[in-house]
């Protein structure tokens, strides 16, 4: 196990990353891979930085889906570009930290993220969610070597992205109870030390998400740190299950079958009801979400009913572990029926 991650955090810190790179990398050239509005935000800033090294750019364009297609093309651009050991810089939201943290894996090459974003827990896992035949996967891919966390542009992005992210933090509400049963019940690794150090993370989110809705210092400081510290457990217990449960398996559902939301979101959505499923009630999870802007209902979200019943069915498919859902997932009726009781339809 080998913890090798820096981390720059502040109001204009990315204003430091010349010296940061040139004291890392040294003088060795750089591919900065972006969107196109976060090559607006932040990928100028970059250059600039950057401008004694030799930069190029690969900026994707479209709907930035981290599929097989995206991310053969943007790793036969990097080998076309002929450098030997190029920096791939990453610069923008969870889809883009996925893809270039697969390159960097499959190329073997150092990574810099810089996220635009607050959206997911991408930021430092070495993990990827990837996209093959309308399915999602996680795949093992890169931890970063450095990232870089500028509040002075991480407080400019959209609420709804905030707020989504959030969502995705307060899923180890359920989360960790299933990675628990999962040990005693589905022969699956287990971590208490990481297990409590997550829970760590989920109590001081949920006493600082007044903070957090207003983004304000401390607010975007909790988020950004506990979405990195997500990225630590996962390497310090060997699992996505520190972060993720049956209310990510139910996000995974939904998303196969309406991308209309934000990941985080529709991972509210599943707390809420796997909550509900756990004890009986939903743990003040409900409150709390409210609180930071959060959507609590199919309606808010525009998502049809049926898809939320649907997605309930057939989320024990999403990934072979054993959560609250069981081995055999929720009927129709039954999974109508949660979704009723918990008011999220």
């Amino acid at each position: 196990m080998r913890f090798s991650t820096n981390i720059a955090a502040g109001l204009g810190s990315l204003e430091h990353l010349g010296e940061e790179y040139l004291r890392m990398m040294g003088r060795r050239p750089a591919v900065i891979i972006s969107g196109e509005n976060s090559f607006r935000i932040a990928g100028k800033t970059v250059d600039e930085q950057l401008s004694s090294i030799n930069v190029e750019h690969e900026i994707i364009s479209g709907r930035l889906e981290p599929n097989s297609e995206t991310i053969a093309e943007v790793e036969e651009k990097i080998r076309r570009m002929g450098h030997k050991k190029p920096v791939l810089i990453g610069v923008g939201g969870g889809s883009i930290i996925d893809i270039v943290k697969f390159v960097a894996h499959k190329l073997n090459l150092e990574l810099i993220v810089i996220p635009t974003l607050l959206s997911s827990d991408a930021i430092a896992s070495g993990h990827s969610v990837i996209w093959r035949d309308g399915k999602n996967y996680a795949v093992r891919t890169k931890t970063p070597n450095l990232i870089i966390g500028d509040y002075k542009i991480l407080r400019a992005e959209p609420n709804r992205y905030v707020s989504a992210g959030v969502g995705d933090m307060l899923s180890k509400i359920t989360a960790l109870p299933d990675w628990r049963m999962s040990f005693w019940l589905g022969d699956e690794s287990y971590n208490n030390f990481a297990k409590n150090l997550a829970s760590s993370t989920v109590k001081m989110l949920r006493d600082r998400i007044k903070d957090v809705q207003a983004m304000n210092y401390i607010g975007l400081e909790t988020l950004f740190l506990a979405e990195v510290t997500d990225g630590f457990l996962m390497e310090l217990s060997g699992s996505t299950r520190v972060a993720a449960g049956s209310e990510h398996l139910f996000g995974f559902a939904l998303e196969t079958l309406d991308q209309s939301g934000l990941h985080g979101e529709y991972c509210a959505l599943g707390t809420i009801m796997m909550a509900y499923l756990q004890s009986g009630g939903d743990l003040n999870v409900r409150d709390d979400l409210i609180r930071a802007g959060v959507p609590t209902t199919a309606s808010e979200l525009g998502i049809k009913p049926e898809n939320i019943v649907k997605a309930l069915t057939i989320a024990h498919k999403m990934r072979p572990w054993y959560t609250i859902l069981g081995i055999n997932g929720l009927s129709e009726a039954k999974a109508e029926r949660l979704a009723m009781y918990t008011h999220v339809i």
